[in-house]
């Protein structure tokens, strides 16, 4: 573990801060705890927005855009102010906090008034602040690994991972709950959640803990435009957009166009999800052998595999086998990318994974129009062929790159 690289406010702060990162050094679990926590808790949301809207509030369809925009709008502004924060020395304790309170406070506010116009400007740009969170949980990760000697890429691969784990679970669990309680008590125990979780983060994340790399530490400097890193969340945009053009459509592309059982959708995320899992695990042995670069386009030549073959399905049969391939696919870009994002700006690792987590959010936003439109003018089998031709476009993109010059594959594997 490094000495003294966090640059603490004040000569005092130093034997606390060591003695943490000390014990962080040991327990490496803690760090993944808080991310899986963060994962389970915000992941319990996503299923209820839209059931929230149309069938708690009475709404039409629709207006669950106007939410998504709001919130995904002001995530992307939050994920630019905390990526530059933190590069710029300011403590990740001092981001992590008022996110998550942002978070419990809009779930609260989701249990107790049943308004449309709550959520539309209240509740949306709260939880866009509390979305923030992930971006600097993971700043957090790629800091904590290069602070204790750690391998980033395969570090970065077990933090993807509990995400994935959180995933595979929240939307589950909240759903069970909701059934069984209704809107009221399934929002107000994602709070009592989120009090877990600013918990544990008070015990996990040291006070004074910040970045270490001293250029970035001056408040008045002018963070450089890195056109690398633009064209590297290329991409991942790309990528993450055909994978939720394909997760939006699957339900009614398997029920209505395939007249597979309304449990298809489940199971072939289930596969997925558990082969997902296995493969992030082994991603930092794919990055060694071929860096970065080469394993995103790996994972996009299988992705363009996949959404063809699964145009082709007609039977539940096919779907299982397929959600294989589907998992293989994901599990790479997923352990891949975000180490793939920052190693274009090594220094800047706050912005750097901001650019990644924003990369993400405006994918998922275009990727859920798309499926909207393309099903409305076409049919749902035919997002199949829209997602594979942005997975195209992203391979087309990757093989026109060049390795960035601080892959894991040359700064070493300690």
């Amino acid at each position: 573990m490094r000495d003294g690289v966090t640059g603490p406010d004040s000569p005092n702060e130093q034997p606390a801060m060591n003695a943490m990162l000390a014990r962080l050094d040991r327990y490496p679990l803690l760090v993944l705890a808080l991310v899986l926590i963060g994962a389970f808790a915000t992941s319990c949301v996503a299923p209820l927005t839209g059931l929230y809207i149309v069938e708690g509030l009475g709404e039409p369809p629709w207006k669950t855009s106007l939410v998504a925009i709001v919130q995904v709008c002001v995530t992307l502004l939050t994920n630019r102010a905390y990526g530059r924060a933190i590069d710029r020395g300011v403590p990740i304790r001092f981001l992590v906090i008022p996110s998550i309170t942002c978070f419990a406070a809009g779930m609260l506010l989701l249990g107790t008034f049943q308004v449309y116009w709550v959520y539309l400007a209240i509740v949306s740009v709260l939880l866009g602040v509390g979305s923030g969170v992930l971006s600097v949980v993971y700043s957090f990760g790629r800091l904590f690994a290069e602070q204790t000697g750690r391998n980033i890429a395969k570090f970065n691969g077990f933090l993807r991972m509990q995400t994935s784990l959180g995933w595979m679970v929240g939307p589950a669990v909240s759903l069970t709950v909701f059934g069984a309680y209704g809107f009221a008590v399934t929002y107000y125990a994602i709070a009592a959640l989120a009090v877990i979780w600013f918990g544990v983060c008070l015990m996990v994340v040291p006070a004074a803990f910040r970045t270490h790399h001293p250029g970035m530490l001056d408040p008045n400097a002018k963070i450089p435009f890195n056109r690398g890193l633009l064209v590297a969340c290329i991409p991942v945009f790309l990528l993450g957009s055909g994978n939720v053009v394909f997760v939006s459509a699957m339900p009614l592309y398997f029920s209505t166009e395939l007249g597979l059982m309304p449990s298809a959708a489940g199971l072939e995320l289930t596969v997925k999800c558990f082969v997902e899992v296995v493969v992030i695990y082994y991603c930092a042995s794919i990055i060694r052998k071929v860096g970065e670069r080469k394993g995103m386009v790996i994972a996009a030549i299988l992705a363009i595999i996949f959404f063809g073959a699964i145009h082709s399905a007609d039977s539940l049969a096919d779907v299982l086998v397929l959600s294989v391939l589907d998992g293989l696919y994901y599990g790479i870009f997923a352990g891949i990318s975000m180490t793939f994002v920052q190693n274009f700006a090594p220094e800047q690792p706050g912005v750097a994974t901001s650019y990644y987590m924003s990369s993400l959010f405006v994918g998922g936003l275009v990727g859920n129009l798309l499926t909207g439109l393309v099903a409305s003018a076409f049919d749902f089998r035919t997002t199949t062929l829209f997602a594979c031709g942005l997975a195209a476009i992203g391979c087309f993109v990757l093989m026109l790159m060049r390795e960035a010059k601080h892959s894991e594959r040359t700064i070493g594997t300690a």
